[in-house]
Order: structure tokens, then C-alpha cells, then sequence
């Protein structure tokens, strides 16, 4: 009868230790590690790092930084005047396409896709349909290349 107690007692600790590990080991999925990949401040990188159009309009953008979150979610600083709605102030981003972790949706519904190069460099690439009446006329394709320090 001891002996089956002490079999049962191990048993007990084995299923604990087990049950208690069990889902620690799970890998993150590819969406999770490009969250983290870009949960910190981002500048313009050096050379032409702002593209609109084709053409380079970095020196416009030469103060602006990104911020994102590990909540998904970003702020944004030093977006030109009248440009607002190339990059809100603040926002929520989502993964629209489960398959797809390098393609995030903003929450003003404009498509941005990333292509992060190393740590400390990312470039987004966007097209903005802008029916909000711009006189700067926003509407078009960018591309953004930014560094961060760490």
C-alpha cells in the first residue's frame, strides 16, 4: 500500500512540473517578433529616406520620428505642416492578412507595408489616397526608411 501511495505522490509532482511548463515553450508567431522588432523610436535614416512620388522629400522630414508600441499602437512627432494625415499624430496598427506579418493595417485604414533590413533599420512603403481635400495634394506613394539607436 506504501509503495502505491509513493507512486501516486511521484506521479502527482511529475503531472505538476509538467502541466506547469506546458505552454512556456510555445515559439512567437511572426507577427509577435515584428511587434517587437519595431517597439521603439524610429528616425529618418541618413540619404533618402523620404520618398514621395519618386522623388525625395527627406528634408521635409527631416524632424519626424515613430514610435511604436508593443500594444500595437504608435505616435508619431515632426510630421510637416499640412501633412497630418500622411502620418496622425497617434494610432493603432493591425496584421489584416494573418499569412502576411510583414503588411500592417493603420487604424485610418492605409495599408503599410515593412520590410525591417537589420535592428536598427526598417522601411515602410505606402500609398495614400487622400480624399480629405489637401491643398499640399498627399495623395500618392511613400516610402520611409528609418534608423533607430538601439
Amino acid at each position: 500500500m506504501r509503495r502505491l501511495n509513493l507512486k501516486y505522490i511521484v506521479l502527482c509532482l511529475v503531472l505538476a512540473v509538467w502541466s506547469c511548463n506546458s505552454g512556456s515553450d510555445e515559439e512567437p508567431t511572426e507577427q509577435e517578433l515584428v511587434v517587437k522588432a519595431l517597439t521603439k523610436t524610429w528616425g529618418i535614416a541618413p540619404g533618402r529616406s523620404v520618398v514621395f512620388q519618386g522623388l525625395d522629400a527627406s528634408f521635409f522630414w527631416a524632424d519626424f520620428e515613430l514610435s511604436f508600441t508593443d500594444r500595437r499602437s504608435f505616435t508619431v512627432s515632426g510630421v510637416p505642416s499640412g501633412y497630418d494625415d500622411v502620418w496622425p499624430a497617434s494610432g493603432t496598427f493591425t496584421f489584416p492578412d494573418p499569412k502576411d506579418p510583414n503588411l500592417i493595417e493603420r487604424n485610418d485604414g492605409v495599408f503599410i507595408r515593412i520590410e525591417i533590413t537589420s535592428e536598427t533599420r526598417v522601411e515602410l512603403v505606402f500609398e495614400l489616397n487622400d480624399t480629405g481635400g489637401s491643398a499640399f495634394g498627399t495623395s500618392g506613394n511613400y516610402r520611409f526608411i528609418l534608423a533607430s539607436g538601439s
